[in-house]
């Protein structure tokens, strides 16, 4: 069995014969009132749970004022005392015993709450104990939820700090025996005891003191956006060197939404459009047909990797020597993203990943506890994977961006290149916000999965010989429509090398994908005959929607999807001729969850007729664009 943790010992019935005299009655009644003031006038219901409860000083004065709590702790004495104090006062407590630090939230068995307060019972474990409750804390609340976090303020113990000092209390001899370090913060030692009746106990004593600002940031990390500060149960009070008492009234911070979560919603009722079943409704969610175009590059991908049984002999390959396939990819990089004449690729420069997700959740590592800097209508995955606080504002234009990485200082600051919406940044532009970025110490990571669907040489990969601080994205999903695959690669700046491989899991690609992504990018420009249908195809569909009464909002040409308003007059455009839209929230902090909807453009001759029948185009005007015939640019 694991050994008792140090505090499990230390909060029995001879701590409390000395917390009793301190924990007053006229004290408890205060601290309660301020509790029960702040979670009735910010916490969504009545359901509290009293982390650390203790001998229920708290849970009962709370459930006497009506809310329904839920005490916890680790100590068996402290809860058979609250138990006996809410029989005294005639409330109910579920008390439960647990000890915080050593189980996460399923093991704590609770139910739904409203709220949570922690009082008085902080800092016991390690600052990587503290992280995980808080972090189970923010699991455990719901989005609207609340937490009342009490600690004790350093800088006012520090004042009256004695390494040694005695206490008599109602006959009990208390001696304390401590040191306060100021390497760790933790204030460590003994408190030797003897009873009335002349028996003795040792309690171990090692607590971790805090300042203010450090426990704010541990709420940060754990995903807890603070609302304030309050002063020895005092609401409004303004904390100073002599508070001794710190209560910080905290949210769980709005939560990004993944980006599966577009692909999660209903299949939609009866078949889609050009299965030979009967026409449903017009799903332009997702673009299947992209395929096509691609088709005949990936075929010849298959058609280069050996067959039989040196294939199954691939499938078994393990690549310890090059486990971020840097050797392997490095020269077909540069290759495929027109490197600089004269330059070469360093292979420690390249990192293979599950997939562009992949590595974004990876770099999410290096915004831990700090500021990261992303686009409204930005790709969530790295900023939702992030321990630190989302700042998310425009940065269609470099000059907002410019502007943003300035007065935020992030530690991470994620763009899309190209974004969602409006113009893909020049590389003059993209020089600009990386200065900025690397004047305040900001790692720029600049998202080009869907640069896939552009020629090769528009990549800004090849910047990053010139652009300290910074490192590119890249997939082979989106355009190569190989998502299967899992492969992804980022190009870092040479600074960034080490930084990226110590964060990004090695052997997170398969030697097997990374052969026909390998065969994929050998190709000279696999993607341009899917390029050539998007641009024969997105005005024609762009022309219909604005006949519509649409009004598309801008994106890049060669993007194959056009992104209109969420609002309700275009959900009932869209809803009267059947067709479906995907939803993409928001990333800025409270965003409407369907904020802008993007519709693929339907590429296939099957898609693009039921898209004209939906739109009542002319259907001279679709024969001939699906046909292969002149632009429908060129008919207008």
């Amino acid at each position: 069995m694991p050994p008792t943790p140090w505090y499990e010992c230390y909060f029995t019935a001879d701590y409390w014969t000395f917390a009793d005299d301190e924990y007053t009655a006229e004290r408890t009644a205060a601290e309660v009132a301020y509790l029960a003031d702040v979670l009735a006038t910010h916490a969504p219901g009545r359901r509290v749970v009293d982390l650390g409860c203790g001998v229920g000083r708290h849970a009962v004065g709370l459930a006497r004022k009506g809310f329904d709590v839920i005490g916890v702790d680790v100590s068996g004495y402290a809860l058979r005392r609250a138990a006996s104090a809410a029989d005294a006062a005639g409330v109910t407590l579920d008390l439960r015993r647990v000890d915080l630090l050593g189980a996460q939230p399923p093991g704590w068995g609770l139910p739904d709450v409203d709220a949570a307060i922690c009082v008085q019972a902080f800092g016991w474990g390690t600052d990587a104990d503290q992280l995980r409750l808080l972090r189970a804390v923010r699991r455990l609340l719901p989005a609207d939820g609340l937490l009342i976090l009490d600690h004790s303020n350093v800088l006012a113990i520090a004042r009256h700090y004695r390494d040694e000092a005695r206490a008599d209390i109602g006959g009990t001899a208390f001696h304390f025996q401590r040191r306060y370090d100021p390497a760790t913060g933790r204030s460590s030692g003994r408190v030797e005891v003897r009873r009335p009746d002349g028996t003795t106990a040792v309690l171990p004593d090692d607590v971790r003191l805090y300042h203010p600002t450090e426990v704010a940031t541990l709420l940060t990390r754990a995903g807890f956006a603070v609302a304030r500060t309050d002063a020895d149960f005092t609401a409004g009070a303004t904390l100073t060197m002599d508070t001794r008492y710190v209560q910080f009234v905290a949210r769980p911070a709005p939560t990004v939404a993944s980006a599966l979560d577009g692909h999660r919603a209903p299949a939609p009722p009866g078949p889609l459009p050009g299965d030979g079943h009967a026409p449903g409704p017009l799903d332009l969610r997702a673009a299947p047909d992209e395929a096509g175009p691609v088709e005949p590059a990936l075929a010849a991908a298959w058609a280069a990797l050996p067959a039989g049984p040196a294939a199954i002999q691939r499938a078994r390959r393990y690549d310890l020597a090059d486990p971020y396939a840097g050797q392997r990819l490095a020269p077909i990089v540069a290759a495929y993203l027109r490197w600089p004449p004269g330059r070469q690729l360093p292979p420690e420069r390249v990192t293979a990943g599950a997939g562009a997700t992949g590595l974004l959740h990876a770099l999410a590592r290096l915004g831990d506890g700090g500021t990261v800097l992303v686009d409204v209508a930005g790709h969530p995955e790295l900023p939702g994977a992030t321990g630190g606080q989302v700042r998310a504002t425009s940065l269609r234009d470099p000059s907002d961006a410019v502007a943003a990485v300035t007065q935020h200082r992030p530690v991470l600051t994620v763009v899309d290149r190209p974004g969602l919406l409006g113009p893909m940044w020049t590389g003059d532009q993209l020089r600009r916000v990386a200065q900025a970025c690397a004047t305040v110490g900001s790692v720029l990571v600049v998202d080009e999965t869907l640069g896939a669907y552009l020629p090769p040489d528009q990549s800004a990969a090849p910047l990053t010989e010139e652009l300290p601080g910074t490192v590119v994205i890249r997939s082979m999903s989106k355009g190569f429509c190989a998502g299967g695959l899992r492969v992804g690669y980022a190009v870092a700046a040479p600074d960034l090398a080490d930084v990226v491989r110590q964060v990004a899991p090695p052997l997170a690609v398969s030697a097997l994908a990374l052969d026909l992504a390998a065969a994929l990018l050998t190709q000279q420009d696999p993607l341009a005959a899917l390029r050539d249908r998007i641009a024969q195809v997105k005005p024609y569909v762009e022309e219909q929607l604005i006949a519509a009464g649409l009004t598309p909002l801008p994106t890049d040409p060669r993007l194959p999807w056009l992104v209109l308003p969420g609002d309700d007059e275009v959900r009932r455009i869209l809803a009267a001729r059947g067709v479906l839209a995907k939803q993409v929230p928001s990333l800025a902090p409270g965003g409407p969850p369907g904020a802008l909807l993007r519709l693929s453009v339907p590429l296939s001759e099957a898609r693009l007729a039921a898209f004209t029948a939906a739109f009542a185009a002319p259907t001279a005007a679709v024969a001939g664009s699906a046909a292969g015939g002149p632009a429908p640019a060129d008919r207008r």
